[in-house]
């Protein structure tokens, strides 16, 4: 077709100018995958046909859907999200938005104003928002334990099941790490700090902690920065 020769250019030209495109409805009708490879997509949109299926095989064509656009560099959303167990399996495999009527229906903005502040949604700014496309692209979804926290303060943004099972092995250094990380003046939290200052000085990787027997060894990567 002939408009297909021209897209390339056209979408270049759109994220040059600051624009993102989004491929829509990707894994049904025209959303090929050939398109992946021939064109520029910033995202892709999961079509709603997984969530309205929700089976083994949906799942799985899910995970290696977003396995794949992450190696590409090309962020994902799900259409059609409406359950907790949807929301949950998406967030486990690294899925970064939902789309759906998990939260809410289409509002009109004024009503989406007073349902975020109803429910004390934080509404990310601008830096946030490049930190947390950046974080996005992150294959989390794997064998190895993995958490994702902010660094200054312990607040976890993402864990995936193997570090869900390291938590079960030893929750009572894991509690004391949770309880006092953000406590100045605890040992601990001195320790953590100073060693979040060196892993973002490209100082050190791991962190050895003692508590009643149990040892842990944290292993730290910065991955994005938000300033």
């Amino acid at each position: 077709m002939p408009y297909l020769r021209m897209l390339p250019a056209a979408i270049h030209n759109f994220r040059q100018a600051g624009y993102e495109v989004w491929m829509d409805d990707f894994g049904s009708g025209y959303s090929s995958l050939n398109y992946l490879k021939n064109f520029e997509f910033d995202e892709i949109k999961l079509d709603m046909i997984f969530m309205k299926d929700f089976d083994e095989a949906s799942k799985k064509i899910l995970t290696a859907c977003v396995k794949m656009a992450k190696d590409l560099g090309i962020h994902t959303l799900a259409e059609g999200v409406e359950t907790k167990q949807q929301l949950d399996f998406l967030q486990l495999i690294g899925c970064e938005r939902i789309q759906g009527f998990y939260y809410s229906k289409p509002l009109p903005t004024g009503e989406f104003a007073k349902l975020v502040a109803e429910k004390g949604i934080e509404i990310e700014n601008w830096q946030q928002s490049k930190f947390y496309q950046c974080v996005g692209l992150m294959d989390l979804a794997s064998d190895k334990p993995t958490c994702l926290d902010n660094g200054s303060h312990f607040r976890l943004l993402y864990v995936n099941e193997e570090f869900q099972k390291e938590v079960k092995r030893a929750p009572a250094v894991f509690k004391q790490i949770v309880n006092e990380w953000n406590k100045p003046e605890s040992e601990i939290a001195k320790r953590l700090q100073a060693f979040a200052k060196k892993v973002d000085q490209g100082e050190a990787s791991y962190f050895d902690l003692k508590q009643t027997e149990q040892y842990l060894r944290l292993s730290a990567q910065q991955i994005a920065r938000c300033s």
